[in-house]
C-alpha cells in the first residue's frame, strides 16, 4: 500500500472478502444451531446474532485503538528521521514554499503552508503504515484460529425442518 493506493487497487480484495464472509457465516450459524431443537433454535439464532454484533463492535473498537496507537508510533519514528538540516528536506520545503508564493501567498504564509503539507504527508504515511500493521496482525490472528476448526465436534443431531418451524 502507498498513499496513492485507490479503490481500484482494492476491488478484487474486497470481492474476495465478500465471498469469504459468505462462506464463513453460514457454517458458523449451522454449527451453533445444529444441536438445538424446537424453540431453542430461535433463541440460539438470536444469541448467535447478538454475539456476532458484539464481536464486531468490540473488534472495531480494538482495531481503532490500535490504529491510533500505531499511527502515533509511526509518526514519531518518521519525524525522527525528518531532519531539517538535510538538504532533501530543505529543498522540499523550499519547493513547496515557492509553489505557494506563485499562488499569491506571502513568504511567511507560504512557508507555514509548506510545513503544513510536510506534516500532512508524514501523517498520511504513518496512517498507511499503521493500517499495514493491522492487516498483518489480523492475518496472523486468523492463521492462529485455523487449528480451532479441528477441535469442533459434529453435532449429535441434525436440524429437523419440522422442529425449526415451531
Amino acid at each position: 500500500m502507498t498513499p496513492d493506493t485507490s479503490v481500484d487497487n482494492m476491488y478484487w480484495a474486497l470481492i474476495l472478502r465478500g465471498i469469504g464472509l459468505g462462506l464463513l457465516f453460514v457454517p458458523i450459524t449451522t454449527l451453533s444451531l445444529s444441536t438445538l431443537k424446537g424453540k431453542h433454535i430461535g433463541e440460539g439464532a438470536a444469541f448467535t446474532g447478538m454475539m456476532r454484533q458484539l464481536g464486531g463492535s468490540f473488534g472495531i473498537a480494538i482495531i481503532t485503538t490500535f490504529i491510533t496507537r500505531f499511527t502515533q508510533e509511526h509518526r514519531i519514528n518518521l519525524i525522527a528521521h525528518l531532519d531539517p538540516s538535510k538538504i532533501e528536506v530543505q529543498q522540499r520545503v523550499a519547493q513547496l514554499q515557492r509553489g505557494f508564493m506563485s499562488k499569491g501567498f506571502s513568504s511567511n504564509e507560504a512557508l507555514g503552508k509548506a510545513y503544513q503539507i510536510l506534516d500532512y504527508s508524514v501523517t498520511r504515511q504513518s496512517t498507511i503504515l499503521s493500517y499495514m500493521d493491522i492487516f498483518l496482525y489480523l492475518g496472523i490472528l486468523f492463521l492462529f484460529c485455523i487449528p480451532i476448526i479441528f477441535f469442533i465436534r459434529k453435532g449429535k443431531s441434525k436440524i429437523n425442518p419440522a422442529d425449526a418451524m415451531h
